[in-house]
Formats: C-alpha cells, sequence, structure tokens
C-alpha cells in the first residue's frame, strides 16, 4: 500500500503553503530548507539578518574609506590659507564650505555608482555580498534587479541617509526581525538577497 503524502492542516485551503511548523519553518516560502531555513516564494534559502547586515558594513567601510580619501583630497585644495605679513595672523580663506558639499556630493555619487552597478549586474553582487555569499534578486522573477530598479534601490538608500543617517541604519538593521529578510530599501523596489547557490 502506497504511503499518501500529508496534505494540509484543517482549514488550510489546497495548493497554499505550510504554515510554519512551531519552532522554525518558512515564514512565507514554503517548506524551506533543511533545517528549516526560510526560503523565498521559489525556494531560494534567505541568509540570516546579521548576514545582510554584517555585508552592508563591509560595503558602508569600503565606500567611505574611498570617500574619506576624497574628502580630505577635495578639502585640502579648497583651503587657502594666508598669513598678514603686518601683523603675522593666519587666515583660512574662504572655500571651507564648498569644499565639504562637494565632498558630501562626491561620497553620494561614489555611493550611487558603487551600488548601481555591482547590485545591477547579472550576478547581484557588492563587495560585502560576495564576502558573506549572498546575492540580490528580484522577488517576483528570480532574476537580476537590472540597473533601473538597481538605480532607485540606491536612490532610496541615499535618501534614508539624508537626516543623520539614522532612517539608513534602521532600514539595514530591518532583516533581523522582518519576515523576508528585506531591508527598507529593498521593499521599495520589490528586491530580496537569498544565499549564493
Amino acid at each position: 500500500m502506497s504511503q499518501q503524502p500529508p496534505g494540509p492542516p484543517p482549514g488550510q485551503p489546497p495548493g497554499q503553503p505550510v504554515p510554519p511548523p512551531p519552532g522554525g519553518g518558512a515564514p512565507y516560502g514554503g517548506p524551506g530548507a533543511a533545517g528549516g531555513q526560510p526560503t523565498d516564494t521559489q525556494g531560494r534559502p534567505l541568509p540570516e539578518g546579521w548576514k545582510r547586515v554584517v555585508s552592508a558594513l563591509i560595503d558602508w567601510l569600503g565606500v567611505s574609506i574611498i570617500g574619506w580619501i576624497i574628502q580630505s583630497v577635495i578639502l585640502s585644495g579648497t583651503a587657502a590659507t594666508t598669513i598678514d605679513p603686518d601683523t603675522g595672523v593666519v587666515t583660512n580663506s574662504g572655500g571651507f564650505m564648498a569644499g565639504m558639499f562637494g565632498s558630501i556630493l562626491v561620497v553620494w555619487v561614489l555611493w550611487f555608482l558603487y551600488f548601481t552597478i555591482l547590485n545591477g549586474m547579472d550576478k547581484g553582487q557588492t563587495v560585502g555580498k560576495m564576502i558573506m555569499k549572498l546575492q540580490l534578486r528580484d522577488e517576483a522573477t528570480g532574476g537580476p534587479i537590472g540597473y533601473g530598479k538597481s538605480a532607485l534601490r540606491t536612490l532610496v538608500m541615499i535618501l534614508l541617509s539624508i537626516p543623520c543617517g539614522i532612517p539608513l541604519l534602521v532600514s539595514w538593521l530591518f532583516p533581523l526581525w522582518d519576515p523576508k529578510r528585506q531591508t527598507l530599501h529593498d521593499k521599495a523596489v520589490n528586491s530580496i538577497v537569498i544565499e549564493a547557490q
């Protein structure tokens, strides 16, 4: 006598994903991988939230170091120091605020290019994602998000960074409690991060 596969629990419509068992399972994508690891709607494993946070930190540190170097070059090039020959007073002639604004603008452009290009490519991986073995995908199609969505996603990230960076920090921490382990900028374009195959 052949054994029939278990059906849905009582009250569960046929064809719907089976809810996770108590103590673990996939929160939104079906049965999940071995050990109850959550998956997306196409059965691909989702990373733990801390991996996404570490990936974001790696990217932030890398881009920020390059940005700081560029900032120091811009600021040093815009400040002209002079000494009054009569009084010996050292003055710094303008340019500092313009240099500061210019350096911030350069960093934003750097962020925009870095995340848009790398996340928009077929692999969907920044350096942080490569190190943590993660991949950015379109939630609906499962494929790359492309440069258009990647640009919009990055723009949302930059806008979140403007008010003292707090909203961006919240966005990066969002996968720690979100069932789909998405950031706020993921939700803006329906992207999702999966474990790289």
